[in-house]
């Protein structure tokens, strides 16, 4: 049986939300050095790609630490799968579309609907939206849905937005 409830909040990204449920947050968590990861060896290159446009732009949040590469690297390589995956059912529409027009046949709901009608078809779309799910819940560990962005406040300079605002308050 597995854990019970939605997985718990990064600290790290509680702490520069500014903890707003002010529960205490956990002292005897690991503690790793914040820090932009290296890119992992045998990534495909549409995952360089994404690597490289993420890191970029995550790199001043302050949220990566090094240890999250290989995380960061699953996210990259599930994202490029999945923009394969909608080329490949783009495709496939195309080709429904191509054959149909050859034969002089219409497509009642258009090749989309047609293609969810095949075995492939269901299998590729299935596998998008579990693909998509799992983007989903791996993009809101770095902060980077629109819900999950909202709430966190990127640092300005290094280790702003890291302290507690009154800890920042009294020692300046």
């Amino acid at each position: 049986m597995g854990l019970r409830g939605p997985p718990p909040k990064p600290t790290r990204i509680r702490m520069l939300e500014g903890n707003r449920a002010r529960r205490p947050l956990p002292d005897k968590e690991p503690q790793y050095p914040p820090g932009v990861p290296k890119r992992p060896s045998g990534m495909s290159t549409d995952g360089k790609k994404i690597w490289d446009t993420l890191v970029g732009e995550m790199a001043a949040s302050g949220v990566l630490r090094t240890v999250d590469a290989l995380a960061l690297m699953q996210l990259c390589e599930d994202q490029a799968m999945l923009d394969t995956l909608r080329k490949g059912m783009a495709e496939m529409t195309r080709e429904i579309a191509k054959k149909a027009k050859e034969k002089g046949m219409g497509l009642p709901g258009g090749p989309l609907i047609q293609l969810s009608r095949t075995i492939e078809g269901r299998r590729t779309l299935s596998t998008i939206r579990e693909l998509s799910g799992q983007i989903i819940v791996q993009r809101r560990e770095f902060g980077l849905t629109p819900a999950s962005n909202g709430r966190v406040q990127t640092a300005v300079g290094p280790g702003a937005g890291l302290m507690d605002p009154l800890e920042q308050a009294l020692c300046g």
